[in-house]
């Protein structure tokens, strides 16, 4: 190629590019979004049902067979460190000591622990193989806990 077209096709893409900013710097809006701000009664407030409210993390924690189950409600799902935990006092039935459980920890590693005021881990679970996690801690303890099932129990 000559280098006077080499030059001309540098000069034409350098005036395309100079004319699409001057396009976009130039736009101005054909009116108003004509969108209502205004809220009306005709948008029901129902109040939604504990097993209903999906915005709160919610986990079954299951017993050998999945016969035995209770809800643990953890206040921070997903973040690292100490989140407050609820846990429905059917837990005692899985494992007594589930019943004093009051934190949540999410570990760098994947596994989460249920300790209790004090800090000591109750139960430690790691991620199973398939949506469960599973109890690793203590090891005389066979529990699985999941998202799975939450609106159905």
């Amino acid at each position: 190629m000559k280098p006077a077209n080499t030059v001309l096709l540098a000069l034409v893409s350098a005036v395309a590019v100079i004319a699409m900013f001057l396009d976009f710097a130039t736009y101005t809006s054909g009116g108003e979004t004509n969108v209502d701000t205004v809220t009306t009664a005709s948008i029901t407030s129902e109040e939604p049902r504990q097993n209903d409210i999906l915005d709160v993390p919610t986990f079954v924690i299951s017993g050998p067979g999945g016969s035995a189950k209770c809800k643990a409600f953890p206040a921070e799902n997903g973040l690292p460190g100490h989140n407050a935990l609820t846990i429905e006092q059917g837990c005692a039935g899985l494992y007594p000591p589930l019943a004093q459980a009051r934190t949540w920890h999410n570990n760098e590693d994947g596994t989460i622990d249920l300790a209790d005021d004090t800090g000591r881990t109750i139960v430690a679970f790691s991620p199973g193989d398939g949506l469960a996690y599973i109890s690793i801690e203590p090891r005389s303890v066979v529990l699985s806990m999941s998202t799975e099932g939450v609106l159905t129990y």
